[in-house]
């Protein structure tokens, strides 16, 4: 099976970051391995509790990243990027892993694709 690494930079207000989780989704449709990688500000989409305004309700990234781990992804986000922003792991999303820039690595070296958003 392919492999597709989506890395994610973009805060949820981002549509570059939304993009980036429906694009997951959909490689997992064709039939590709995921692995999303939240860095930088990309942390905070995995926030527990988000609630957009309702124009964009429907764009509540920590729900679309349970989705995506139901449906087979694999999520992680960086944690220095999250301890530097204050964020820690009873604040976040279940079953989204801590990684480290090397385990970003080994992904990238192991995957057919890398996206980045």
């Amino acid at each position: 099976m392919e492999r597709a690494v989506v890395i994610i930079n973009e805060a949820p207000s981002n549509m570059r970051a939304w993009n980036g989780f429906r694009l997951s989704a959909a490689l997992i449709g064709a039939d590709m391995g995921v692995e999303v990688f939240l860095i930088n500000d990309g942390v905070f989409c995995a926030l527990k509790g988000q609630t957009p305004p309702e124009e964009i309700s429907g764009q509540n990234t920590g729900a679309k990243i349970r989705e995506l781990i139901q449906i087979g992804a694999k999520i992680k986000l960086c944690t220095q990027c999250a301890q530097t922003r204050g964020i820690s792991e009873d604040m976040v999303v279940e079953n989204v892993e801590w990684a480290s820039m090397v385990d970003l690595a080994k992904a990238i070296k192991e995957s057919n694709k890398v996206i980045s958003f």
